[in-house]
């Protein structure tokens, strides 16, 4: 085959020139060579003698297409073959230095990227002098842009690259412009230190000429331009005029986020995030309506329009609540974010934004809900975010919002904000009271977040309790009344006040701690992370014995260093407590009065020596393994496994690590049970069935580890890798459990990768790989399936579990599914209608170039598959949420039916299955999350 399209070639190419395919569609004649390029089988003669075809084809055409397709033919060979790049380059090389005397064309174009791909070969046709001929010389728009999109592959001085991307910038070709401007913003990573001002101010005015450009895209690459060469600016002034320059960028970028474009306005909000200061005066214009007098009469160097080079500060008047208020999610998402960068710098300016920020609670959509929110938690842990009672009434509405997304982030911003009168705290308990009885599914989180409130805010907690302390008594039959949602708050509330170890007193009625034993499981859900349940039941049980004094006692004894403002309504000492500038006795007092505070890092300290003993012991039960006892290596596999469940109970996320090593007792274990049954086949074990079985949990389980942790070092993935070829060689010597053929090609892909991951760095092959290499050169075609699998299975003799240690920080590649949903409250669907799945999602530690898919599956045989694009929702990698309708065709004609559903990341490195399913992943899938079940039921039953 391969001889076949190269003998058409060279008969297409040089043994006729006019030949009529050639000529009257050229790219269609050569396309069948693009394949044979790009195929990694093809055989070195084959692609050397191509490259020969069309080099000579290269140095003699005179067809005006052909050159281009030629070109691009070369390039892919060049990308697909690196071996063969020198020659290639060199071939091109001489055809561009060819056509430099003449017109640039688009196949010089095309000559000039390929040699970029090789420094060596492209000096003298990259050098400052032919840069500039090809720029002053008359050609094509497309390629006049294309040469400034490549600056940076030319070697030009910055001085003459910059005379020539300012000129461009007058250019009558609208993309010729961006490109420009492009150049200019890239041109000023280069300038670090910059004295000479006037070419500072020449590049900035310049761009802010074409802030008023007639085209979107220009007016885009404009602000950004603006944005680098004025902070460049900002940063080669000092002291007054610093402030002066930030202020007028500031201004500048203000009178941008009215564009009519929406990109335009996104990257104006984007580049004022970046401004590093402003005057104070000027950042509260941005709030305002309209500007006083005497803000009205300064100006500042710029453009507030075509051709008005004075630029008023009026023009920043309104700028934020224009941008919060904006149709697109993406400039209110932008805005916010610049907000939220000035209301931490400034504190003035964070008070009138709270304002904003909470009018913004009542828009109709939930991602402008949830972004004032998110800005609003942001303010909030730098302590900017000033709540007054109004505030207060805005931010309990959101805890009756339907979203809980929005009800979170609402709890969020209420663990941190400072309550400093009686009557708000009360009003904030109220509405918490109010959540617990509307959505009974936020217990914990409620929980927590009265636990919060009530260790920041203990002289409100004494005197609520002591107003309430009638409504937490039993009754007359002695029965407590915890079906109420209101004593259970106030019994989570009771607990949370501070107590003195020491001196053995509390500020609340002793038997509240009784009584809040009865709800121990309820209290431990909302303390996941902090306490586990015994150590909360120690707590509850000492506190119970200690005696009660007055609040005013209590406090007093314990904060008499700080000034107190008693009156009706305030009843906080003056200090802001944990969020202002305690004194060294008050953070003491902190950990006294608290001391379950520091409990979280002792366990983990405890955590990380148990991880770190079992991972130096866990090498020394392979040769019990290799011997043939794995009974014996299971028992202390699965103790060392309940030893380190107890930690899972301190965190609702457990670290990465925590869940590594878990994952990594179960593959020993059931590497342990594989091993027997294949290398001691006499041994009474089990049947070929449940050897299969294992076989596929082994796989499924090395898999995980493999994609499901990142932050692997090169010794670590090797360690996994060694395990994945001893699991392979396993299975080729149970000739039933796997296909031989498609089994040796995954064991000489995975020592390939092995040989990619050692070279060029300082890892060393162990005695079982280089043992397995040397098998693998021997084995032939020819070569038996059976014997193959002997000569494998000797490579085994060699192999050693090798102590694994971690060398950095893990990262855990996880996703959950919430179906708010059940039996008694089905989803309902019409037959013959698709039907819509409401999910919410939570994705951790997952890029958005992963391809994840959602796997619905009915009776465990049908599958359905929906592809999720993680470019939409936002959020960072390190976590995203968001709510998906998944759509589910073809329900079944039944009353009701249940519906699995769980998220799969794509392994594009597994090789593609060979049936696929129409619309669905072409590679394997790894489950990233338990599944989820879904109750469905008719409509009319």
């Amino acid at each position: 085959m391969e001889q076949r399209l190269l003998a058409d070639a060279q008969f297409l190419l040089l043994g006729s020139q006019t030949h009529p395919r050639l000529l009257s569609s050229p790219h269609s004649a050569l396309q069948p060579l693009l394949p044979l390029i790009t195929s990694p089988g093809a055989s070195l003669p084959t692609l050397s003698s191509l490259l020969k075809t069309l080099t000579l084809q290269l140095q003699c055409t005179t067809t005006t297409h052909l050159p281009r397709i030629v070109l691009a033919l070369l390039s892919a060979l060049s990308d697909h073959h690196p071996d063969l790049r020198r020659e290639i380059s060199l071939a091109v090389r001489a055809f561009a230095l060819r056509l430099l005397p003449f017109s640039p064309s688009s196949s010089f174009a095309h000559s000039l990227a390929i040699l970029f791909k090789d420094a060596d070969t492209s000096s003298d046709v990259t050098d400052e002098p032919t840069f500039l001929s090809i720029c002053f010389r008359p050609c094509k728009a497309s390629l006049r842009r294309w040469l400034l999109q490549n600056v940076d592959k030319f070697c030009v001085r910055p001085s003459v690259l910059i005379a020539v991307l300012l000129g461009f910038t007058k250019d009558p070709y609208p993309l010729t412009r961006k490109a420009a401007l492009d150049g200019l913003v890239w041109l000023s990573d280069k300038f670090v230190a910059v004295e000479d001002q006037s070419l500072l101010q020449c590049c900035y005015f310049s761009a802010a000429e074409l802030l008023f450009d007639a085209e979107d895209s220009v007016r885009c690459s404009a602000v950004r331009t603006v944005s680098e060469w004025g902070l460049l600016l900002v940063e080669s002034n000092q002291d007054k005029c610093k402030i002066d320059w930030s202020d007028a960028l500031f201004v500048q970028l203000c009178s941008m986020v009215r564009d009519m474009s929406m990109k335009v306005r996104t990257e104006a909000f984007d580049a004022l995030a970046k401004v590093p200061m402003v005057s104070q005066n000027v950042l509260l214009l941005t709030l305002t309506k309209k500007a006083t007098s005497a803000t009205k009469e300064i100006t500042f160097p710029g453009r507030y329009a075509a051709k008005i080079c004075k630029l008023p500060a009026s023009a920043a008047a309104f700028a934020f609540i224009h941008g919060l208020e904006d149709e697109f999610f993406e400039v209110r998402r932008s805005a916010c974010c610049a907000l939220r960068t000035f209301a931490i710098a400034y504190g003035d300016f964070a008070c009138e934004a709270v304002n904003l920020l909470m009018d913004m609670l009542n828009d109709d959509s939930v991602v402008v809900r949830l972004l004032a929110l998110e800005t609003m938690h942001h303010m909030a842990m730098y302590d900017c975010l000033k709540v007054q009672e109004g505030h207060l009434h805005m931010l309990l509405g959101a805890l009756a919002d339907d979203s809980t997304l929005i009800r979170s982030a609402a709890m969020k911003i209420l663990q941190l904000i400072r309550l400093h009168k009686l009557a708000m705290f009360k009003l904030c308990f109220e509405g918490l009271v109010r959540n617990l009885e509307l959505y009974p599914q936020d217990e914990a989180d409620l929980l927590s977040v009265l636990l919060n409130i009530g260790q920041n805010h203990g002289w409100f907690v004494a005197h609520l309790i002591q107003e309430n302390t009638e409504k937490i008594e039993p009754s007359v039959g002695g029965r407590l009344g915890f079906e109420s949602a209101r004593i259970v708050a106030l019994l989570v509330l009771a607990i949370s006040a501070p107590v003195s170890i020491e001196r053995g007193i509390c500020s609340i009625p002793p038997r509240m701690y009784s009584y809040a034993v009865t709800l121990l499981g309820r209290i431990s859900d909302a303390l996941i992370g902090t306490l586990n349940q015994n150590d909360l039941l120690s707590h509850l049980s000492r506190c119970s014995r200690f005696s009660c004094v007055s609040s005013s006692e209590f406090f007093r004894g314990e904060e008499s260093a700080v000034p107190l403002v008693k009156s009706d309504t305030s009843l906080y000492p003056k200090n802001d407590g944990i969020h202002g500038s305690c004194s060294q006795r008050l953070l003491e007092l902190e950990r006294a009065v608290h001391p379950i505070a520091n409990y979280p890092l002792k366990m983990h300290d405890e955590m990380e020596s148990s991880m770190g003993n079992i991972l130096q012991k866990i090498h020394s039960l392979w040769p019990l393994i290799r011997c043939g006892f794995a009974d014996e290596a299971t028992r202390t596999l699965r103790s060392w496994k309940k030893q380190l469940k107890t930690f899972t109970c301190i965190s609702s996320e457990p670290t990465a690590e925590l869940v590594f090593v878990l994952q990594y007792l179960r593959m020993i274990k059931l590497l342990g049970r594989v091993w027997i049954r294949c290398m001691f086949p006499l041994k009474p074990c089990f049947g070929v069935r449940k050897l299969e079985v294992l076989f596929r949990k082994l796989e499924r389980s090395l898999k995980e580890m493999k994609y499901r942790f990142l932050g692997f070092s090169s010794e670590q993935e090797l360690h996994i890798l060694e395990l994945i070829l001893v699991t392979l060689i396993l299975k080729l010597s149970n000739v039933k459990a796997c296909c031989p053929s498609t089994n040796l090609k995954e064991i000489s892909s995975v020592v390939t990768h092995v040989e990619h991951l050692v070279g060029g760095r300082s890892v060393e092959l162990s005695s079982f790989v280089i043992e397995l290499q040397k098998i693998l050169r021997e084995i032939g075609p020819s070569t038996a399936v059976l014997e193959n699998a002997l000569l494998l299975q000797k490579s085994l003799e060699y192999y050693t579990l090798r102590q694994f240690m971690f060398s950095g920080m893990l990262v855990h590649v996880a996703a959950k599914l919430d179906v708010y949903n059940n039996y008694e409250n089905p989803l309902h669907y019409v037959l013959g209608l698709p039907v819509g799945i409401p999910i919410e999602i939570t994705l951790r530690n997952i890029s958005r170039e992963s391809r994840m898919w959602l796997k619905m599956t009915f009776k465990e045989t049908l599958a359905q598959f929906v592809y999720l694009d993680l470019h939409g929702p936002s959020g960072g990698d390190e976590r995203r949420q968001f709510t998906f309708v998944a759509p589910f065709y073809g329900p079944p004609k039944a009353r009701s039916f249940l519906l699995k559903i769980s998220i799969g990341m794509e392994c594009s490195s597994e090789p593609p299955y060979r049936s696929n399913v129409c619309g669905g992943p072409k590679h394997e899938l790894i489950n990233i999350s338990g599944d989820s079940e879904v109750f469905l039921a008719r409509v009319g039953g």
